[in-house]
């Protein structure tokens, strides 16, 4: 087999062609949310008493949890490609702010103030409730609300990225490809710690030059449309496959020898937009593309499906009360429940809550929207 052949991509049939709903993109959204849910409950298990003493032990769960499962926010930005970019889809500016911009800027402003209430409330000691306190913890952005002031400035850009998508040039699409990919290389060394060269090449590469805007998520985005149109063949996928296994197991080793250098530099080196995310993110984008876009769901799973991934978003914003309801509670704690099964009850506590308040929202908001804004 020569290398052009192994490393053969075939073009699929766009998903807005024909009416068809690819399903695998609906499997993909949820079950990266799942994956923000157990990552966030990672955090609060092993940074809130549920072991009892910070050491190696402590920080072993924290990295085997991150590794495996970050980051999983690249992978709602992938999806974000897929939408925004593709040139079938009518997408204009006007249409972007009206439907997404706003939508998702009230959202911002409306969990801010929930979150600001979360916070107060969980305070020891009790404060006084005034409305100072409650304005200024309302200006304090919760820590996973970045995304969407991320996301909003995705969509302003996705006019301006859409023609690049449109030219259907593959040569300029493989390209942008290796930059990507050299540019996450950087990144990667770039956190490194204790690296010989990176004090004299690689943060003077980074820091002071335009280097420093390669891999960030509008890359990802674009990186998305062009991973789901030109899907590998057989062989390189099983290449991905195994450099995203790979990506896990050297970042497992890594941290467990360095543990002592400290988590949050640790998840800088296998996070922060590094080869690791790269392989382990793509790896997991096209086997659950691969499983799933042939396959035969049944009626009711596929109405499930269709809600569950248009609750993501919902379950996305909501998803950390019920974390943090626990966290404070101690229930797991009090019950003897180890920290590696607690991280999988959270989430799944989480994620099912989230689910749960998304469909009442729903199911509370769709008359008061269609009384309000029908056309008369």
């Amino acid at each position: 087999m020569s290398i052009k052949s192994f490393f053969a991509v075939e073009k699929v049939p766009p998903m807005f062609q024909g009416g068809q709903r690819d399903w695998s993109v609906d499997v993909l959204r949820c079950v990266s949310c799942f994956m923000v849910c157990a990552i966030h409950a990672t955090d609060s298990t092993v940074t809130t008493g549920i072991v009892s003493d910070f050491g190696l032990t402590d920080c072993m769960y924290h990295i085997v949890f991150r590794t495996i499962l970050g980051s999983p926010t690249v992978l709602f930005v992938i999806v974000s490609g897929i939408f925004f970019l593709s040139p079938e889809r009518h997408v204009t500016p006007k249409r972007i702010w009206k439907k997404n911009i706003l939508k998702m800027a009230s959202a911002y402003v409306f969990w801010c103030l929930v979150y600001a209430l979360v916070r107060i409330h969980y305070m020891d000691p009790k404060p006084e409730i005034t409305f100072s306190l409650v304005t200024q913890e309302w200006m304090i952005q919760h820590s996973h609300l970045w995304y969407i002031p991320m996301i909003v400035t995705l969509y302003i850009l996705a006019p301006i990225i859409r023609p690049f998508t449109a030219s259907g040039d593959t040569r300029l699409f493989k390209y942008f490809i290796g930059v990507f990919i050299g540019g996450m290389c950087l990144w990667t060394l770039y956190y490194w710690p204790n690296l010989d060269c990176s004090e004299t090449i690689i943060i003077p590469l980074i820091d002071k030059t335009p280097m420093a805007a390669i891999c960030q998520f509008s890359f990802w985005m674009i990186f998305g449309w062009i991973a789901y149109t030109y899907r590998p063949k057989k062989p390189f996928r099983y290449f991905i496959y195994f450099m995203g296994l790979m990506a896990i197991a050297v970042g497992l080793y890594y941290n467990y020898i360095n543990w002592d250098i400290g988590r949050f530099t640790m998840d800088a080196v296998t996070q922060k937009f590094s080869i690791f995310i790269f392989f382990k993110n793509t790896a997991l984008f096209y086997f659950i593309l691969t499983v799933f876009r042939d396959h035969t769901f049944s009626k009711f799973t596929k109405a499930f499906l269709r809600k569950l991934s248009d609750y993501t978003l919902i379950i996305y914003l909501v998803h950390y009360i019920p974390i943090l309801y626990l966290q404070y509670s101690c229930i797991l704690w009090e019950h003897g429940i180890s920290p590696w099964l607690s991280v999988w009850i959270t989430a799944l506590f989480a994620y099912v809550s989230g689910g749960i308040f998304a469909w009442l929202f729903h199911l509370c908001w769709d008359p008061i929207r269609a009384a309000l804004f029908s056309k008369k």
